[in-house]
């Protein structure tokens, strides 16, 4: 039993490492700006972006690259919240419209991935560009506004209640269900999978519906914030999946040693400490994107498995082994 929770804990440390450096670098460089109890700022910024990032998780698992996650989000707000304010407007109403309109918008993308059979790159760009529209266009265009009720979605407890239930939903879907088995099969021979019997189409749909849901719980907590959602064009909806992919990366590069979705929020936290950093060192915003582009440009790279990365990972395994 001892032993058993020792491996644990030794698993989750070395999880954590890459937050748990980074932070140190940047608490060294910029004591006063990231000393205190700043940290807990940044534990709790990284739950929001984390929920958007378990959806996303599910298709890059696949290897799908969901562009459309962004606009899915947006589109599931203007719709949602309108239909919601037409049917009422009491908080509780909005937020499951929000809910069930970006879930159905999931369905609706997957749908039309399986049915026109080219890569996730081209059908989710499509997707995006066509609800980015949708969203400019709805509700004579203006986006949404909701009343000031709505500040009950941005109270801190609300908040942590559903992330944790995000992650409990994600962790279950992943860890415990039929679904989560037949997702880690497919990701890991797709052809085998279906050999064994498994429906492909039928789990990438699914995936694409829990990019759906998990958009629509986002969305719901991020129209708290400012009681107004605004149309984006132009791939403008592109910057939250580029996050959310990071987010995936840094758990896919510790899923060795803890479950894909706590290392989701282990990612969300990297994310958030890159952003806290750049402020603190007094760097402008702007170059946010920028170093989170870096950071998921070095991650795929560590990820990758192309003939020259696994040849560097071979002679660095035999260096270690060697020298030990």
């Amino acid at each position: 039993m001892m032993k058993t929770v020792v491996y644990h804990v030794k698993n989750f440390l070395i999880a954590i490492a890459i937050p748990l450096v980074l932070y140190i670098i940047l608490l060294i460089a910029a004591p006063k700006a990231m000393g205190g109890t700043q940290i807990f700022d940044i534990l709790r910024q990284a739950m929001l972006p984390s929920v958007l990032a378990w959806g996303v998780a599910f298709a890059c698992k696949l290897g799908l690259w969901h562009f459309a996650a962004g606009a899915n989000v947006i589109s599931g707000i203007i719709i949602g919240a309108g239909i919601g304010n037409r049917l009422g407007g009491s908080p509780m109403i909005i937020a499951v419209s929000i809910v069930v309109t970006s879930t159905v918008i999931g369905l609706v993308c997957g749908l039309i991935y399986i049915w026109i059979r080219v890569p996730s790159i081209i059908a989710t760009v499509g997707c995006m560009l066509v609800l980015e529209s949708i969203s400019a266009l709805a509700w004579g265009g203006g986006g949404i506004t909701v009343s000031k009720d709505y500040a009950v979605f941005n109270n801190v407890g609300v908040v942590i209640v559903s992330t944790v239930i995000s992650f409990l939903i994600a962790y279950f879907l992943y860890a415990r269900t039929k679904y989560g088995f037949n997702l880690k099969a497919v990701s890991s021979n797709i052809n085998v999978a279906q050999q064994q019997g498994i429906d492909v189409r039928k789990v990438k749909v699914i995936s694409f519906v829990l990019v759906g849901f998990f958009s629509g719980i986002y969305g719901m907590l991020t129209l708290a914030r400012s009681f107004k959602q605004v149309p984006t064009t132009n791939m403008g909806s592109m910057d939250m999946v580029f996050n959310a992919i990071m987010c995936f990366f840094v758990a896919a590069a510790v899923e060795k040693r803890v479950n894909l979705m706590i290392g989701v929020y282990i990612g969300s936290l990297t994310v958030q400490l890159i952003k806290f950093g750049i402020v603190a060192l007094g760097i402008s915003g702007q170059f946010n994107n920028a170093a989170v582009a870096i950071a998921l440009l070095i991650f795929c790279i560590m990820s990758s498995e192309s003939e020259t990365i696994m040849k560097l990972r071979g002679r660095l395994h035999f260096s270690r082994n060697h020298s030990g």
